[in-house]
């Protein structure tokens, strides 16, 4: 009966899964369901225009070029809605806990694996927008900002 008994996880001092892997989840899901937090128009037109630059220097032409020239133009209007991914860099430490919030959700769906959890999770459109709202509730909580998604304008 003792060999079925999982081991739990020892979190604050374990590092023992690819927390890269789980950013990829969480800006998969953010470019999924569209999570859009807003931003001071000086933070977005600095944003921006290193986002812009560092498209236009490394060659990165595609569809974040759009948005990225787009949330400068709208900074004019004083409060931009910015992509998670695009100023993932200027939040990360207040939303560092976010990571083990993604990780222990994949633990529930596979204890053991998670990175078979993460096939599971994309392949199951309710177990997506559970997590989604709890990331959505856990960003609003940690910056004290209203987020937007596809799932809370529906």
């Amino acid at each position: 009966m003792s060999s079925l008994m999982l081991e739990p996880y020892n979190m604050p001092t374990e590092t023992g899964f690819d927390q890269v892997l789980i950013q990829s989840v969480i800006f998969d899901l953010a470019d999924e369901f569209q999570i859009r937090i807003p931003w001071d128009k000086e933070k977005v037109i600095l944003t921006g225009t290193f986002i812009v630059a560092g498209g236009l220097l490394g060659g990165y032409a595609g569809g974040r070029m759009g948005a990225a020239i787009g949330a400068g133009i709208s900074a004019a209007a004083g409060v931009a809605f910015i992509n998670l991914r695009d100023i993932w860099e200027s939040i990360k430490s207040k939303l560092n806990e976010l990571i083990y919030i993604v990780f222990n959700y994949l633990r529930r769906l596979d204890p053991v694996d998670y990175v078979q959890a993460i096939k599971v999770l994309m392949a199951c459109t309710s177990s997506r927008r559970e997590l989604v709202f709890t990331i959505l509730d856990f960003i609003a909580d940690k910056l004290g900002r209203q987020v937007l998604s596809s799932i809370t304008a529906a």
